[in-house]
């Protein structure tokens, strides 16, 4: 099975190293970039369309709210897990109407951390299994016709 690929996206590089180890030792997850900033998290997103983006809220030049959504004007399928020291209501609802499909404060267990990525990949997974199977049916249907 594919191992989900991840886009670290904080500024802190300790952050950064928590993060990573987390997703490589609990997720089996495979990280394929790192930004600093939301401007770096939009150009590296384009390029490696990961499965998974891990976003901070507060970073220079462009913050992570603002970020994800020029992720998600770029492929509105993405997948954005909001991870942030800001952990008050109005800005873990703004986030999630936005479009993140969780909001994980950083001061929360790292233990605690695994059911709320849990949940994302596995929707994550259904989603694109989905995909997977209404593709095989088009291939098919098309090899039909050329028949």
């Amino acid at each position: 099975m594919k191992k989900v690929t991840f886009l670290i996206v904080d500024d802190s590089p300790m952050w950064r190293k928590v993060i990573r180890r987390f997703i490589e030792e609990k997720l089996n997850g495979k990280i394929i970039a790192e930004a600093k900033d939301g401007v770096e998290a939009v150009k590296l997103y384009k390029r490696f369309k990961p499965d998974v983006v891990t976003m901070d809220i507060e970073m220079p030049k462009l913050d992570g709210i603002s970020a994800m959504e020029e992720i998600l004007k770029f492929d509105k399928s993405a997948t954005v897990i909001i991870i942030s020291s800001k952990g008050e209501e109005d800005v873990v609802r703004r986030a999630l109407l936005k479009g993140a499909k969780d909001f994980i404060v950083k001061d929360l267990e790292i233990e605690k951390w695994s059911k709320r990525f849990d949940n994302v990949i596995k929707e994550f997974e259904k989603k694109n299994s989905k995909k997977s199977v209404f593709a095989n049916v088009k291939n098919y249907i098309n090899r039909l016709k050329r028949q």
